[in-house]
């Protein structure tokens, strides 16, 4: 069953027009206070929608959903401008929600941590609701790490030493509240957290030693210094000095714990001591980094889809001039001085834009490109090359855009150093194969409306055959066999045979295209997990006696 981000385009639209028709109705609801019906309405709808994301198992959205409807069914009528606050919060969640079901289907996976500060923000507004951590979705049971890890002191710690420690550590947070940026607090905290690991018992020190690491994941790293992670180690010094009194370890404790080994998890691998610890609890991956988690929220509230669309119309246009001009250039035809100073200026407007679109990289490339036009004469098609090629690598990224609504500094990161060329051929062979598909589907259309006319499938075969070659040359390994076996299906059964098949034979083999079509259409998302597409289409295929690879 196809669950998750990778059943997103099933549901996408319907998705969009739910979440638009919400949104209608809470903006009515703010402008028609009275109307109790229309807050009502809108409750429905977002139960709808929390319905359909729970069944394709978006549990990051879904969650975001019940905390909507919880802070929606809490809203009283009749409140007057009371209600601004929780409601335009409401109205901004539904927003990011659009952002983040783009977001899910552009990367193939969920990243529910993205959604938490909105979902703390919708908690917020509610009397007696708690945020939730920064590990809500960190997948590391509390009961699983152990208690002690690590040999503390047998004798008890003097009060007067103890005391002083902790001022130490005081001082140190009351640093690191002020001045964020320094790393002065942070290297006393440090150091009261390694005096007390050789001075208490295991319990502590184990609490001690997890608690430096994340400290210096924090330094080395580094990672952000966030209100939360600043209340985070007011709760380590509290606690601490309670567990020193004697009393014993909570529920917060362990949940402590595992705060401070959030943070030890999204270390890099250059923090010995976060290696330590990892190795010790055996950690699991979270699956991201800090830097790729900041990347990601930047990208999630930057410009929407249609934003970048159309400044990707825009760019396109400006790149099709300018490769027109450098044609012009290259053969020599009209009047060389206009068409070279109308290139320069071409030049000049795409890398500055790029630039201010944060795509430094291939913004640089075409600033340095147009600085060789200075040196140009006629029949140099190597400087002239040099410009196309520069030119080309914009416009495969500005295409992405257009297509897709991904900004331009998620795009750049992702490019890698591959030929200009590959990836036109890659492209290419896509689009090729999606209408090679389409045109054995309509072939087979026919064939059922003639009442099994066989002519109208003779060349489906060949067809297909070319599918596959396209798919062996993308890689694409398995999709390609699945094509071989529903080729000799179609050979065998529906062309050989003096009996036509049954509908319902159709009816499956037409499944098992239309996954393929679906897994090309997907190809350009390399992180969309497509195992769950191909074993449908073998599946089918196997139904029909044919399987995948006999």
């Amino acid at each position: 069953m196809l669950t998750g981000a990778t059943s997103l385009d099933l549901v996408r639209d319907e998705l969009f027009v739910s979440v638009g028709e919400v949104e209608d109705l809470l903006q009515q609801f703010l402008e028609e206070r009275h109307s109790g019906n229309l807050l009502q309405q809108a409750i429905e709808g977002l139960q709808q929608l929390r319905g359909t994301l729970n069944l394709i198992e978006l549990s990051g959205a879904a969650l975001l959903l019940e905390e909507m409807i919880a802070l929606a069914t809490d809203i009283p009528v009749h409140e007057g401008e009371g209600l601004n606050a929780p409601l335009s919060t409401l109205c901004n969640s539904l927003f990011l929600l659009q952002r983040y079901l783009h977001f899910c289907r552009q990367q193939g996976s969920e990243r529910p941590e993205l959604l938490l500060p909105v979902i703390n923000e919708l908690r917020s507004h509610r009397a007696g609701a708690k945020p939730l951590p920064e590990s809500h979705f960190y997948s590391l049971d509390p009961q699983r790490v152990p208690a002690a890890l690590r040999n503390g002191a047998r004798e008890p710690l003097a009060p007067r030493t103890f005391a002083r420690l902790r001022q130490m550590f005081q001082l140190g947070l009351l640093d690191m509240i002020r001045e964020p940026g320094q790393a002065a607090g942070i290297g006393l905290m440090k150091r009261a957290l390694q005096r007390w690991e050789t001075r208490l018992e295991d319990r502590i020190a184990t609490l001690c030693w997890i608690a430096s690491a994340s400290l210096e994941a924090l330094e080395v790293t580094p990672l952000e210094v966030t209100n939360e992670r600043k209340r985070l180690y007011s709760r380590l010094d509290r606690e601490i000095k309670r567990l020193v009194s004697g009393q014993a370890e909570t529920d917060a404790t362990a949940a402590l714990r595992v705060e401070l080994l959030y943070l030890v998890a999204l270390a890099d691998d250059g923090s010995v001591l976060c290696d330590e610890v990892r190795r010790a609890v055996n950690l699991p991956d979270p699956g991201y980094t800090e830097a790729s988690l900041q990347q990601a929220f930047t990208s999630l509230r930057g410009p929407g889809t249609d934003v970048m669309r159309s400044v990707a119309e825009a760019l396109q246009e400006e790149i099709t001039a300018t490769k027109d001009m450098l044609d012009l250039l290259a053969r020599n035809a009209g009047d060389t001085d206009q068409s070279l100073e109308s290139l320069d200026a071409s030049l000049q407007r795409l890398w500055k834009t790029l630039s201010v679109l944060d795509m430094p990289g291939i913004s640089e490339r075409i600033r340095q490109a147009a600085e060789q036009l200075g040196s140009w004469q006629p029949g140099d098609n190597q400087v002239l090359e040099h410009i196309a090629d520069a030119v080309l690598h914009a416009e495969l990224l500005v295409t992405r855009m257009e297509s897709d609504g991904e900004t331009l500094s998620t795009l750049e990161a992702d490019q890698q150093h591959t030929p200009v060329e590959l990836k036109e051929a890659h492209i290419v062979l896509v689009e090729e194969s999606q209408a090679g598909l389409a045109l054995a589907r309509r072939a087979m259309t026919a064939y059922v409306e003639s009442d099994h006319d066989r002519m109208h499938l003779m060349n489906v075969p060949d067809t297909l055959e070319t599918v596959r070659g396209g798919l062996i040359f993308l890689g694409m390994t398995r999709a390609a066999e699945i094509i071989r076996t529903a080729t000799r299906f179609i050979r065998e059964t529906m062309l050989e045979r003096q009996k036509a098949p049954v509908e319902s034979q159709l009816e499956v083999l037409a499944d098992a295209l239309t996954s393929i079509e679906f897994y090309l259409e997907s190809a350009e998302r390399s992180s969309v997990n497509k195992g769950d597409v191909l074993a449908l289409a073998e599946d089918s295929l196997a139904e029909l006696g044919y399987k995948v690879g006999s």
